[in-house]
């Protein structure tokens, strides 16, 4: 923490150097002022572009892309000042000229607009980043025509277009930058290093929009360069030590688990105004250059059409990739989790289900309670884990007897099992039992009891049959007291029971 504020305090110490140096030079240099000025206003800029190429390398993969956008705009706002040395020392073109410089500078905002509505990390397509790059700077180049009344790099005087106007423009701009900057730091509050970068950002346009608009104001009235230049230094050195500055600890915050509405909008609507600008600056140029209007026109429409088609393949691939997780879901919540069978909740569904189709078709539903013989016997003896594995072979045996896909086996509890049968009379529920005790004995399963030495199975029969008038709960009730009536009669048995009745009859496999 010490180290950070006596790193602060040289800052700014540095700072102050340089803002005087600069007054200095115009006082001492009154037949050079031109050359002095232009001196510090290149290399304000300059080392700002070279401090965030440097924490451009360092920073999180959050911001790199970002703070390298914001780089890119001062790259263009140096080779504007540069330009604009050039043409003013050299050249000696007129104010009322529009030159190369007067199109970087308005370009300068462009990189800027697209680092503040740039998307978090996750949520970006590249695709989508170049194509809001093309029409951010198709639509600046649209508005400088606007606003010009020329095409850029022509030496066609920039009139109608005053002086006054031209400084109200660059104005606009920079107070416009700082709005929207202001409203992704309160919409979007971006946990840790991200939302320092744009707080830093958002105070770093409201410092330039202030300061070079009392700098353009006092330019546009004085003929020759006085005090007021090293004011445009200032957002410069701000931006130089805000990003050199190490980050406090302690300021990590919880990111939060839903965006505002305003986030949303602000991270969506810019290239939907990019698109309106175009379309609207396209018709707007037409008039006096057709083919350049017409070109913009098509391209927005085009970009439009594009980014639509992208983000609707995205959305139905993710509706189908969430309808897909969903039934995965679906499907895991209705089987067992250790023997890939249906569960008590499937079981019930289908029973609901079967039977109202029984009632509707006038067809049988038979219902199968299936119980491991003395499985406890087994858990005891041979431990739980040979249980479990015997469970799952007993489950695969008894489902793969099961001669139709709508037929359902489920683990009903324990190491009960219930088979539903549709469209199955009492024969039918008969051969069915008698496969499934074939197909568990031949598993081998060792379990010495009082009634052989490998497991069994012993299975109660109900079957309901129209115009019976009876429920669910009686078809299970009556299956279930064959099932008892079946280990009551000494095991591995097959026992039936009719819902009139619900008095077993017995027959011994």
């Amino acid at each position: 923490m010490l180290s950070s504020l006596l790193k602060l305090k040289s800052l700014v110490a540095l700072a102050l150097t340089f803002v005087a140096l600069h007054a200095i030079s115009i006082v001492a240099f009154p037949a050079n002022t031109t050359a002095a000025t232009y001196l510090f206003t290149i290399l304000a800029p300059s080392l700002a572009l070279l401090a965030l190429c440097w924490r451009a390398r360092v920073s999180g993969p959050q911001t790199r892309l970002p703070r390298i956008l914001i780089a890119a705009g001062l790259g263009l706002w140096t080779t504007g000042i540069l330009l604009s040395a050039w043409e003013e020392l050299f050249q000696n073109i007129s104010a009322t000229i529009a030159f190369y410089s007067d199109f970087i500078f308005f370009l300068y905002g462009v990189p800027i607009l697209l680092a503040i509505s740039f998307p978090r990390q996750e949520h970006r397509i590249p695709l989508f980043i170049w194509l809001d790059a093309i029409q951010a700077l198709l639509t600046a180049y649209l508005a400088y025509i606007t606003l010009f009344a020329v095409v850029p790099f022509t030496t066609r005087s920039i009139h109608p277009i005053s002086e006054s106007l031209l400084v109200l423009v660059y104005n606009v701009e920079n107070v416009a930058l700082a709005v929207v900057a202001t409203l992704r730091v309160l919409a979007r509050p971006e946990s840790g290093e991200e939302r320092r970068f744009f707080t830093i950002l958002c105070a770093f346009l409201w410092i330039y929009a202030i300061f070079v608009g009392i700098y353009n104001a006092v330019s546009a009235a004085v003929v020759n360069h006085s005090l007021v230049d090293p004011l445009s230094d200032i957002p410069f050195l701000f931006l130089i030590a805000a990003t050199i500055l190490p980050t406090p600890p302690n300021t990590e915050m919880a990111a939060p688990k839903t965006r505002s509405t305003a986030t949303l909008f602000i991270e969506n609507a810019s290239p939907i105004f990019y698109t309106l600008g175009l379309l609207v600056l396209g018709v707007a140029v037409s008039r006096e250059h057709f083919y350049i209007g017409i070109a913009a026109v098509v391209v927005a429409i085009g970009v439009y059409g594009l980014r639509t088609t992208i983000l609707q393949g995205r959305y139905m691939q993710s509706q189908q990739a969430l309808q897909e997780a969903r039934d995965r879901l679906q499907e895991m919540s209705l089987k067992d989790g250790l023997t890939n069978v249906a569960n008590r909740r499937c079981f019930d569904l289908t029973l609901e289900s079967e039977w109202n189709r029984a009632a509707r078709t006038r067809l049988p539903l038979a219902l199968l309670l299936i119980d491991v013989d003395h499985f406890k016997n087994l858990n005891d003896r041979y431990g739980h884990r040979y249980g479990d594995q015997s469970l799952v072979g007993i489950a695969a045996a008894l489902q793969s007897v099961l001669p139709r896909s709508g037929d359902l086996l489920a683990r009903y509890g324990g190491e009960e099992f219930a088979a539903l049968l549709p469209a199955t009379d009492i024969n039918g529920a008969k051969t069915i039992a008698a496969k499934m005790q074939q197909a568990v004995q031949s598993l081998h399963i060792e379990n010495e009891t009082p009634i052989g030495k490998i497991a069994t199975v012993s299975i109660g029969i109900a079957v309901h049959e129209f115009p019976q008038q009876s429920t669910t709960g009686d078809l299970v009730e009556a299956s279930d007291r064959a099932l008892y009536k079946a280990k009551q009669n000494g095991r591995n048995r097959i026992e039936t029971a009719t819902i009139e009745t619900a008095i077993p009859s017995q027959e011994h496999i």
